[in-house]
């Protein structure tokens, strides 16, 4: 038997000569174009029954493949999920538990694809999915976002479009675009004509930028600024998606007259965002919701067409899915946690195969103005723990201190010496829940969602049925003891598989990105 090296150097000349069958169609391997979407909600796509969205492209991308109804990310942060998606890992197992945290050096879907003799082309207009981060691993050239001025979908389509003329004819090609927009602020742009006034938000943003509001009053509806502002919100995200829909519709036309042969196609996104569920408004990340957790997922290029496919599917999913559609030999994949959905891809009913449910965990809320959080803040400025009307915070420039957070939201007054039941409570509170290990987690089926919330007394544990309530408005364990029991114990198997690293610590430059995308002051 054949060495896997002499294995690997024939399938990479086979590649370089046998492309083309006789009759002059394409014989090798395919091309893969994968576009992922920042921050979007599969809600609010028009192939997922969104009334109000204008995305006739990433519709036509559901007509031509399948469109999975429940994916997910295991993490909703933009580092850890797409992480996951190029490594067909869990953030445990990659290493990215948080925002702009770089992955450990474990193999990704461009390097395996470039060992079995494709090119891997990359671009990320997102400063936290790059370089820094390890995102760029096997892709060859990659563009990062700090190589173009500019995130908005139109500097990103043309530098795609610019990378993708360049590209080796002769060798198949993973080519990966991700998309910033629609990522808070929703702006689209003046000269985009398909979009509201949407005065409320805009003023939002302005309070924002004159620091009337902080970061954390923002995204945790201070005074109601936030809910005042949701319907021209809503409105500017809509349109923001509706922009970058454009803006794809370029880049899959000029994909499909470069590269005229066997194509897969991938659409998704790395998490979702918050419209006010679960308090979080316009932000996304410390909270396992389907709002920020469930995401557009489109197989195009083989199998069934226009298909809609209602079983668990997962972003970890994508990278074996794929390296089975390259016809990468088995024993050349990586260690994953995803599994294969190929055999989906041509069904006809809810999905044979694949994962009977999804894991996922949030990140920490690193915004230290979210008092109703058990943990609040980041670990490298100030952070809290907070009861129902105290919070004992450290970490910034004032020390240690405590603070009625209800009184005094600014925290400008120490309260230590008048309360010292209260500090030693929330000392010993913060000694039980560390701040990066304070996550919610869930387990997810197609139809029940069993979630876990850090409280005081331990995890609050609470039973979805997503069927009947898609908002996660009303807690059924009552009505499902048996069924909640079966899944907080595999849920509790999986998190027992986490290290316990946490959110690690971040580079001043990761920093600096965080604090430009806005998740921290």
């Amino acid at each position: 038997m054949a060495s896997p090296r002499l294995r690997g150097a024939l399938r990479i000349l086979l590649l370089a000569t046998g492309h083309f069958a006789c009759s002059g169609r394409w014989s090798g391997p395919p091309d893969i174009l994968i576009v992922s979407v920042d921050t979007l909600r599969a809600d609010h796509v028009g192939a997922y029954g969104h009334a109000a969205a204008r995305t006739p492209n990433i519709d036509a991308l559901a007509r031509q493949g399948t469109l999975f109804r429940q994916a997910t990310t295991p993490f909703p942060r933009t580092t850890p999920g797409l992480a996951s998606l190029l490594t067909g890992l869990w953030a445990h197992h990659h290493g990215s538990r948080e925002v702009g945290r770089s992955m450990d050096d474990v193999p990704t879907l461009g390097s395996v694809l470039a060992a079995s003799g494709y090119e891997a082309r990359g671009i990320s207009a997102n400063g936290s999915a790059g370089r820094s981060q390890g995102l760029d691993r096997g892709f060859a050239p990659f563009v990062d976002a700090a190589d173009f001025k500019g995130w908005r979908a139109e500097n990103t389509t043309a530098r795609a479009l610019t990378l993708l003329a360049t590209a080796n004819r002769e060798k198949p090609l993973l080519f990966w675009v991700h998309y910033l927009d629609p990522h808070y602020p929703y702006e689209p742009p003046r000269g985009f004509k398909d979009q509201p006034p949407g005065d409320e938000c805009h003023k939002l943003l302005a309070m924002r930028l004159h620091h009337q509001i902080s970061v954390g009053q923002l995204h945790n509806d201070w005074r109601s600024a936030a809910t005042r502002a949701l319907p021209d919100c809503r409105g500017l995200y809509d349109a923001e998606v509706a922009y970058v829909d454009v803006e794809i519709g370029k880049l899959v036309a000029a994909w499909r007259k470069a590269r005229g042969r066997g194509t897969l196609v991938v659409f998704t996104s790395d998490h979702g965002e918050h419209f006010g569920e679960d308090r979080v408004f316009y932000e996304h990340g410390p909270s396992v919701h389907d709002a920020g957790l469930r995401v557009p997922l489109i197989i195009g290029g083989v199998g069934a067409r226009g298909r809609v496919d209602q079983a668990v599917a997962r972003l970890e999913d994508v990278m074996p899915t794929l390296l089975s559609l390259a016809r990468v030999p088995r024993e050349d994949w990586p260690a994953m946690d995803g599994v294969d959905l190929s055999g989906r891809l041509a069904g006809s009913g809810a999905g044979d195969g694949g994962p009977a449910a999804a894991f996922a965990e949030s990140g920490a809320d690193l915004l230290v103005e979210s008092y109703h959080r058990l943990r609040s803040g980041p670990s490298f400025s100030e952070h809290c723990v907070n009861g129902a009307r105290f919070s004992l915070c450290e970490g910034g420039e004032r020390g240690q201190g405590l603070y009625d957070h209800d009184l005094d939201p600014a925290r400008e007054h120490d309260v230590s010496a008048r309360h010292p039941e209260e500090l030693a409570r929330l000392r010993t509170l913060a000694e039980r829940w560390p701040l990066n290990e304070t996550r919610q987690r869930t387990i997810r089926t197609a139809r029940f969602k069993l979630v876990e919330v850090p409280a005081e007394a331990g995890y609050d544990t609470r039973l979805y049925d997503l069927a009947a309530d898609p908002g996660e408005t009303r807690n059924v364990i009552a009505d499902h003891e048996a069924l909640a029991a079966r899944l907080h114990a595999a849920l509790d198997a999986w998190a027992a598989r986490t290290p316990g690293q946490g959110a690690g610590t971040h580079t001043p430059e990761q920093v600096e990105t965080l604090r430009a995308l806005g998740y921290v002051e």
